[in-house]
């Protein structure tokens, strides 16, 4: 027996991404296709046509009167973050497993999402329930988990360069970390926007929601970093896909590679998405697109006081679809690289 899922917002380009894995799952079967969009009576084949010939489904509304009779076990949610905390609870109260790529559930403090994501968040329940879906930290957890918050694309490819250092005390406590990460414009999303027409974005090359942007305080909360101490800039790559992020951090005391390289090792042994390139290649997205691959490397510097970290994953992959799919695995207790590798 497969196990049933349905994904809610199959128009974007998370959805798309992640129809085509589950098709090439051996045990997983997508039998829901559903938008909070209007999309009238629509085929996903007609929607996507890279499905043709792959899916006879047709997408429809995720009102519970219809999800009710579909004994789904798990729904994977690729929608907005209001939308996300409506239809969250919704999934959770027929006894649905529901795996989030917005950022409803990411955050623990209630009172962040005022001034973070623009709603008042008043489910506490779900909030405590919610486990951060980064299997490389979090995976005994996630295993028995009814909700995850699948971790921000730009957040995965910083908080796992740098959690294994602080979590280590080779960090300076206190000191300065400067985060400078670039998208492909897939990581906007599908809606049509000015500043993401093509015109706008080919040979271009900008910052945007530069020390302001939501991610932040999710990368401080899962590295336990004071805000204070840590900057972010995220920028706009003229590709489609992709992530690298450039971190900038300082040691406590002198370091060598091959202290770092031990470290990153005793956190990512036996991890099959992490991938340690050391101080002798650097990260390139050309090497992790269309994977879910996280790819690490560094340059010391100041005679190894401080270093330079660079990280690449694909956006789409380990920052949204593929991670997501890693997650349900052992949610399941599948193999974790199953239809991924």
């Amino acid at each position: 027996m497969k196990i049933r899922v349905g994904i809610v917002g199959v128009s974007g380009y998370a959805g798309l991404e992640l129809m085509k894995l589950i098709q090439q799952h051996p045990s997983v079967e997508l039998v829901a296709a559903m938008d909070v969009a209007e999309l009238g009576e629509k085929s996903l084949d007609d929607l996507h046509p890279r499905l043709r010939g792959m899916s006879n489904l047709s997408i429809f509304p995720p009102e519970k009167e219809r999800v009710e009779g579909l004994q789904l076990d798990t729904a994977f949610l690729c929608t907005p973050d209001r939308a996300s905390y409506e239809l969250a609870p919704r999934f959770r109260s027929l006894g649905i497993r529901v795996v989030d790529f917005s950022g409803s559930f990411r955050l623990k403090n209630a009172g962040s999402y005022s001034s973070w994501y623009g709603f008042q968040h008043a489910n506490q329940e779900l909030l405590e329930e919610a486990i951060y879906g980064l299997p490389e930290v979090n995976s005994k957890a996630i295993a028995a988990a009814g909700l995850i918050a699948n971790p921000g694309c730009y957040p995965t490819s910083v908080i796992l360069a740098l959690l294994p250092l602080i979590s280590a005390g080779m960090i300076e406590t206190g000191s300065d970390i400067f985060c400078d990460s670039k998208s492909g414009v897939t990581g906007a999303g599908r809606g049509a926007k000015q500043e993401l027409m093509f015109s706008e974005v080919s040979e271009n090359f900008r910052p945007y929601s530069p020390v302001t942007h939501r991610h932040a305080p999710e990368i401080c909360q899962e590295l336990e970093w004071d805000p204070g101490n840590f900057t972010f800039v995220p920028h706009l790559l003229p590709t489609n896909r992709g992530i690298i992020s450039t971190m900038y951090v300082k040691f406590h005391a002198q370091v060598s590679s091959a202290e770092l390289e031990a470290e990153y090792g005793n956190r990512y042994s036996g991890r099959p998405f992490v991938r340690i390139l050391g101080s002798g290649r650097l990260p390139e997205l050309r090497a992790v697109n269309h994977t879910n691959f996280c790819d690490i490397g560094w340059r010391l510097t100041h005679a190894g006081r401080r270093a330079v970290v660079f990280s690449a994953i694909d956006n789409l992959g380990k920052g949204a679809a593929g991670q997501a799919l890693q997650n349900f695995n052992i949610m399941h207790g599948l193999e974790e690289t199953a239809g991924l590798l």
